[in-house]
């Protein structure tokens, strides 16, 4: 039990480090605050308050992995240079913007399901 309360500690560090530290990751949160507003003022069903939140939660799991996947890259990438004279290696580049392409398309993917279903509720409304 002590071991599972010190990871649940560790993720917590983590995940308020990211919110603290990361741009992005506040606007996202902020734009997922404004969906949820929209969703409760259209009184969207359970079930799609239960998709929203899934759709959240996977493209939040997929920026916090991009930007884990920076910071690493970024701390070798300063090591690398340090040893080799400012010489990095093309790879660390490509795992960054492989990275951000995951956000990226879990963005876009995000975007789309919440129009699909955001869509009928609003033209009924008009």
């Amino acid at each position: 039990m002590k071991k599972s309360l010190k990871s649940l500690g560790f993720a917590l560090t983590g995940l308020v480090h990211a919110v603290r530290e990361e741009r992005n990751i506040r606007l996202f949160l902020l734009m997922h605050v404004v969906i949820f507003a929209l969703a409760f003022a259209l009184a969207l069903p359970l079930s799609a308050w239960i998709f929203i939140g899934f759709l959240m939660g996977m493209f939040l799991v997929t920026e916090l992995l991009n930007t884990s996947i920076e910071r690493t890259v970024d701390t070798f990438d300063d090591c690398e240079k340090k040893r080799n004279g400012g010489h990095f290696h093309p790879g660390l580049k490509h795992a960054k913007d492989t990275a951000a392409a995951a956000s990226l398309i879990a963005l876009v993917v995000e975007v789309c399901m919440l129009i699909f279903l955001f869509l009928p509720y609003i033209l009924i409304r008009l």
